[in-house]
């Protein structure tokens, strides 16, 4: 609990210590776009939209395993029934 705490402090403790020290304005070109603001504002917005495409992009994979665990389930779930039907049935020979 209390090392979680302390990370989260250490982390807005850096993310202050970052702002302050680059905080001077800057002026972004994208074709007829212009866009001034504090490098900070910048970096801290880049960074956001890299997780962002970054979370967006695994969204595929998340949804595939998610169905192959559920496929995998129904699977398991059926074996153990067909197992269970198995047991209960009384033991015929071989040899009849």
């Amino acid at each position: 609990m209390y090392s979680a705490l302390i990370a989260f402090l250490l982390l807005i403790f850096f993310a202050v210590a970052f702002s302050l020290q680059n905080s001077e304005p800057i002026v972004i070109n994208f074709f007829a776009w212009t866009f001034q603001g504090s490098l900070v504002v910048v970096l801290l917005t880049a960074l956001a939209l890299g997780v962002a495409l970054s979370l967006l992009a695994s969204v595929p994979a998340y949804i595939k395993k998610t169905r192959l665990i559920a496929q995998q389930q129904k699977k398991i779930a059926t074996l153990e029934r067909s197992l269970a039907e198995i047991k209960r049935s009384p033991a015929q020979s071989q040899f009849s």
